[in-house]
């Protein structure tokens, strides 16, 4: 059983780290959630890419679309078989684009699922192959905002959950 805890808690963090990653803009966290050569799944089924030539793009296109992002996950289910792990984990995204003369500030909201493939190789898990499964989308104007005092969250390794 203990081993079973050990496997849990290394999948869980590589999900996380892919978020934080995606999130904070730090291709190195994404990369970090998968093995050398890992596979992610693109727009189109069928379509793999190693992890390695999408991170670096990938946080390109947030940095030049959208002020923020933030991906959530929950009802992770991770089952273990004679080949490793298969995680399912629901994913809400949320995207920020800001305002510019032709469109208002947006949120763009992504509901779906990663599919995960976890190995252990030299005793870490890490994801072998990830599937990307939409469920809804949802594209909505922000009209307006909480009024707040709040710090802004950076995009980059000056936020303090870096420090």
């Amino acid at each position: 059983m203990n081993d079973y805890a050990d496997a849990e808690k290394q999948i869980m963090g590589c999900l996380l780290s892919y978020t934080r990653g995606i999130d904070r803009l730090d291709p190195d966290g994404v990369i970090a959630a998968f093995h050398p050569g890992g596979l992610l799944e693109g727009y189109q089924v069928d379509a793999f890419v190693p992890v390695e030539d999408f991170a670096v793009p990938v946080v390109e296109r947030l940095k030049k679309r959208y002020s923020s992002t933030q991906h959530r996950l929950s009802n992770i289910k991770i089952d273990f078989n004679d080949n490793g792990a298969i995680a399912e984990s629901y994913v809400l995204a949320y995207h920020v684009e800001p305002s510019n003369e032709d469109v208002p500030e947006r949120l763009w909201t992504f509901s779906g699922r990663y599919i995960d493939y976890f190995e252990n190789r030299n005793d870490e898990w890490r994801i072998a192959k990830r599937f990307l499964r939409a469920d809804w989308t949802k594209v909505e104007t922000i009209d307006e905002k909480m009024p707040n005092k709040f710090i802004a969250g950076s995009r980059d390794k000056s936020d303090p959950v870096y420090g």
